[in-house]
């Protein structure tokens, strides 16, 4: 039985799965909750779709990848284990699932080098930054990153939006976490290079330590 069944007569449902944690609806999709299933398809697709057009710019390409991990999923509920982060677990098997098919249609792959449209909650730093600069900050952050080395771009993309941890991200990459902290320095070390003043210090460190929600 749901772990939501005893309280379905007396609440909206589909308010109450969207309110329930990763834990919880992860369980409940493993032992056969469809609106578990759902909630979490729900929650990850767009964060899924996003990270996969930073291997290609073939959007059907990434969606059919996305669609076809969800189906396995749901087949394989049963003989999947618990996961301490949801959204590491998906975040890793679409990547897998992605490359996958990269590998079988490579005239696909074209990497995705602009990250834009960066949000994220409000701290007193990011109101001032956003009062002082504005869109022309955001874009001058955005045009740097393109000029990263791939592997920086990721590693960067990993950790400050879709908030990994050096770990998660060493071993979605197959590389130890003390690499990924050393990747993370030297982006960070690009960046001010192009970019040498005391504001970009002060942006960086509220802009990357935030919670990152969406593009």
């Amino acid at each position: 039985m749901s772990i939501f069944a005893a309280i379905q007569p007396f609440h909206d449902l589909t308010s109450i799965y969207s309110m329930t944690t990763d834990a919880l609806l992860w369980h409940a999709f493993r032992e056969g909750d469809q609106n578990a299933y759902t909630e979490l398809a729900h929650r990850y697709y767009r964060k899924l779709t996003h990270y996969g057009q930073k291997f290609t710019a073939d959007n059907q390409l990434v969606e059919d990848a996305i669609q076809d991990l969800l189906i396995y999923l749901w087949l394989h509920r049963k003989t999947l284990n618990d996961t301490p982060s949801v959204h590491f677990y998906l975040l890793k098997a679409f990547r897998n699932q992605l490359f996958r098919v990269l590998k079988a249609y490579p005239l696909n792959a074209e990497p995705v080098d602009e990250l834009i449209g960066w949000q994220s909650v409000h701290s007193v730093e990011e109101l001032y930054i956003q009062q002082e600069t504005t869109l022309g900050f955001q874009d001058k952050v955005a045009e740097l990153l393109t000029q990263l080395p791939a592997r920086q771009k990721e590693v960067i993309y990993l950790r400050f939006y879709q908030g990994l941890k050096p770990e998660e991200i060493g071993e979605m990459l197959t590389i130890q976490a003390q690499s990924v902290s050393n990747i993370i320095q030297r982006a960070l070390l690009n960046l001010r290079e192009r970019w040498p003043n005391a504001l970009l210090s002060l942006s960086l460190h509220s802009l990357f330590y935030s919670s990152f929600i969406t593009f």
